[in-house]
């Protein structure tokens, strides 16, 4: 919990910082799209994680449905990517 706890905490801040620093701008599609892919990110790595600490007490089938979840997250959203309107 300490790991994600502080590092979430640094990701939230260095995410604060570049918006209100003006090197995010969300009105941007190519900036907004980078923040989701940096939040999505996030999550695969947690949910990584604690699919090999469930694996490891034990609990593996509860481990491929998380992996199972995210697989199937990641592609319907690489599909979504793909058909979306092209930025000009």
């Amino acid at each position: 919990m300490y790991l994600y706890g502080l590092g979430g905490l640094f990701f939230a801040a260095g995410i604060i910082i570049t918006i209100k620093s003006g090197s995010l701008n969300l009105k941007n599609i190519y900036h907004w799209r980078w923040f989701w892919i940096l939040i999505f990110g996030l999550f695969w790595y947690m949910s990584l994680h604690a699919s090999l600490t469930l694996a490891a007490l034990d609990l593996i089938s509860s481990a491929f449905m998380l992996m199972g979840c995210m697989i199937m997250i990641s592609i319907s959203v690489a599909f979504w990517v793909i058909n979306s309107k092209k930025i000009k």
